[in-house]
């Protein structure tokens, strides 16, 4: 991300640092391009879309094996981008699936899983979304892992929100 960024010079480009470190995330010896608004698709299923952005990775992972283990197919996608989203990968994906769930280290209202759900709406996909993030509300100092418990940022909530649209 930060070599695509150094290398782009079309306009403003951002990138949201998180605390700690990214699971998962390996430095390569020499750089690579990426191309901007292009998403990476890292598992094709066909029941349900799971799409977390940077840190919630761990969390859509752990959501995704809790699934599988029930005997569902699950597509896995690191959307990398916010601005532009890669309507194409998402849509079709999403309207293979049964439903899709998004993951965001951020308040839901007016956030990444609201722009997947107007993209959809858009384009006439009636794959319902549903989303784990924080709510629109102060959110006291505390502990992250007992936080996301409280609010509802975990598998299991996950879990609770995607099975009533795949056991119907």
């Amino acid at each position: 991300m930060l070599w695509t960024m150094a290398q782009y010079n079309e306009g403003p480009i951002a990138i949201r640092y998180p605390r700690g470190n990214g699971p998962g995330a390996t430095i390569k010896d020499e750089p690579q391009l990426l191309t901007i608004g292009e998403a990476e698709v890292l598992q094709e299923g066909t029941d349900v879309c799971l799409i977390p952005l940077g840190t919630m990775m761990e969390l859509a992972l752990e959501t995704k094996e809790q699934l599988e283990s029930k005997g569902y197919s699950v597509t896995l996608i690191n959307p990398r981008w916010i601005k532009p989203l890669d309507a194409p990968t998402i849509t079709k994906f999403a309207a293979q699936s049964k439903a899709v769930c998004t993951f965001e280290d951020h308040v839901l209202y007016n956030g990444f899983g609201l722009s997947i759900i107007e993209l959809l709406h858009d384009e006439v996909i009636p794959t319902p979304v549903e989303r784990i993030g924080w709510p629109d509300e102060f959110v006291e100092h505390g502990k992250p892992e007992i936080l996301r418990e409280k609010h509802g940022i975990t598998s299991e909530a996950a879990i609770d929100k995607i099975l009533p649209h795949l056991e119907s």
